[in-house]
């Protein structure tokens, strides 16, 4: 029996060995691409930028094909403003649009084969920002040849302000030191939603660090400024989306991938998003 048991699995083995099936996975060739939308609009007067992007073949590696020709404008349901191609796939506003607290704006996207897309946000108020405070604390950052844990310097930063009482409301963070933006990218970004401090007070919420060896940190004065943008739910959940789809994935209990959720209409891709901005500037010697 014990012969027959291990003759039965090798043929077995040898039987699963010897099936072979091709399979085609449709990656997103060029003919079946798909636009990709990112815009934001607020309320600072300023030139407002809706880049249109392609995807592209998952065997291509480059950059993502820019979308040119489009007739790209923004509506709040009276008036209509048209965006100017400054460069492929980038399209602005001019320099002295805004939007208002309280409108929905409409992004239309018309591209030069004649295909439609929109996206509608609406602008929300935002709370306000009493003070940033920044102190040096020190971060376990692994261990040295001795097997003994080193440390280093982290430059800290805090938001003290208030919560509106009205439930629903969602924040994100951005940071620019010296010039640098330093939250160019969605895993950069800091961003949540008021549920847990829904009407208290905000004492001291962690929105950004700067390790010591960081060169942005090689100059004697930090001019840092802080904007709060007010954002939608279907925003904080598309960001959160591209968190959990890029850093918090592929691991040993990660679930099977999901597409990132998209405010663009005709399957376009991406999110058109209207916020209200409250900015704080601080100048501080560099304490590192």
């Amino acid at each position: 029996m014990k012969i027959l048991y291990f003759t039965s699995l090798t043929v077995i083995i040898l039987l699963l060995l010897s099936c072979e099936e091709k399979i085609e996975f449709d990656l997103n060739d060029q003919e079946n691409s798909r636009l990709v939308v990112e815009g934001n609009l607020t309320d600072q007067t300023e030139a407002h930028v809706v880049k249109l992007t392609r995807t592209s073949s998952y065997y291509e590696n480059q950059s993502a094909p820019k979308e040119t020709g489009a007739t790209v404008s923004i509506s709040d349901g009276t008036t209509t403003h048209q965006l100017s191609e400054t460069a492929p796939g980038i399209y602005k506003t001019a320099v002295n649009y805004k939007g208002e607290i309280g409108k929905t704006y409409t992004l239309n996207v018309t591209t030069s084969n004649s295909e439609n897309y929109s996206a509608s946000s609406t602008i929300t108020p935002v709370s306000t920002i009493d003070t940033i405070l920044n102190f040096v604390e020190e971060s376990v950052k692994g261990q040295g040849g001795s097997g003994q844990e080193f440390e280093n310097n982290v430059l800290s930063f805090y938001h003290y302000g208030p919560e509106p009482a009205t439930l629903g409301n969602n924040y994100l963070w951005k940071i620019n030191l010296n010039g640098s933006d330093l939250t160019a990218t969605a895993t950069d970004l800091t961003f949540v939603t008021d549920e847990f401090v829904n009407g208290n007070y905000i004492d001291g919420f962690f929105i950004h660090q700067i390790d010591e060896f960081d060169p942005i940190l090689e100059t004697d004065t930090l001019n840092y400024t802080v904007e709060l943008h007010s954002i939608s739910r279907e925003y904080y959940d598309f960001l959160l989306a591209i968190i959990l789809e890029t850093e918090f994935s592929g691991g040993l209990f990660s679930g099977p991938p999901a597409n990132i959720p998209s405010n663009i209409s005709n399957g376009g891709l991406g999110f058109f998003e209207a916020s209200a901005v409250y900015s704080k500037t601080i100048q501080l010697e560099n304490p590192l």
